[in-house]
């Protein structure tokens, strides 16, 4: 029994050992006989993780398949040797090339609104619309004075005024160099008399500083206003309303000039010539152009007035 007892033992071991299992009764003899597996740098990967079977040996590793014609192909994988090569799309010649890369070569239709722009289809630039576009002449641009242009007079054109007109435009140009100008500035300078102004249209005149701690009114019924500091004169009410006190009978401008006679435009515009050539001595620019032009209007102005002397 005992010897029978043995050779059961040693069986069940082994078959334990078979399968990769051991139990307390398992002889240490048994497990030395145990075969182990030995591992080096010159292992494959492969047969680390080959599985085993259900009799513990390990399965041989499958060869992978080959990869369908749709499937990815893996990122370091070699070409294989007999595959075709891909059939892509014809290289386009050098001359359509050059005409079809650029986006310059192209343009878009003009339309009155910005969806139909979107929407028109490219047009492709041809050497028969350069032809059209080199055939055809520069226009220019037509104006109401015969080709002169607005002269930055306003509404009244330079040939369409009159002679009497072209003497208050000159005039209107540089009144401030007038004798009569020179001699009484305009606007005025006088306190007193902006005092006067303001006391008679029911005004009274206050500091920036001041303006948000005063009443509207006073006690004698004057609005408060103050004065604008690049505009002497000139004054700004509460609800924004420019109020000028600055003399309008004498104010130089196209309405005032347009009521005195020839001779007398005539005399301030040559006053106005003379002193704007003293001015122009000081220039620190080349003025000789400016000032061979002004001595020829002079010599014109002067040939008015003379007329004009003899119309009396």
């Amino acid at each position: 029994l005992k010897a029978f007892w043995l050779r059961a033992s040693s069986v069940r071991s082994q078959r334990h050992l078979a399968f990769g299992m051991a139990d307390d009764d398992a002889p240490l003899s048994a497990l030395a006989k145990a075969p182990s597996r030995k591992f080096d740098d010159d292992t494959p990967l492969a047969s680390l993780a080959a599985k085993r079977d259900s009799t513990g040996a390990a399965k041989k590793p499958v060869a992978p398949k080959a990869p369908g014609p749709g499937a990815p192909k893996a990122p370091g994988a070699p070409k294989a040797a007999g595959a075709p090569k891909a059939v892509g799309r014809p290289k386009a010649k050098a001359g359509a090339k050059r005409a079809g890369g650029s986006s310059s070569s192209y343009t878009y239709s003009s339309s009155s609104t910005s969806s139909d722009s979107d929407d028109a289809p490219l047009r492709k630039k041809g050497s028969g619309g350069a032809a059209k576009r080199k055939a055809a002449p520069l226009k220019k641009k037509k104006t109401t004075d015969g080709g002169d242009g607005d002269d930055g007079g306003g509404a009244v054109r330079k040939k369409e005024r009159t002679a009497k007109e072209d003497l208050v435009a000159q005039l209107l140009s540089r009144w401030w160099y007038s004798e009569e100008y020179i001699k009484s500035d305009w606007p005025p300078q006088e306190e007193e008399y902006y005092e006067q102004q303001l006391e008679k249209n029911k005004l009274r005149r206050v500091l920036v500083q001041e303006w948000e701690w005063l009443p509207e009114m006073d006690e004698q019924g004057r609005r408060k206003v103050y004065e604008l500091s690049q505009f002497r004169g000139v004054y700004r009410n509460s609800s924004g309303d420019l109020v000028d006190l600055r003399p309008k009978e004498t104010c130089p401008c196209f309405n005032n000039f347009i009521k005195k006679d020839v001779a007398t435009l005539c005399r301030m515009l040559l006053s106005a010539y003379e002193n704007q050539l003293i001015d122009l001595k000081n220039c620190r620019y080349k003025s000789d152009k400016l000032a061979n032009d002004i001595k020829v209007s002079m010599t014109k102005i002067r040939n008015m007035a003379a007329q004009a002397q003899h119309m009396k």
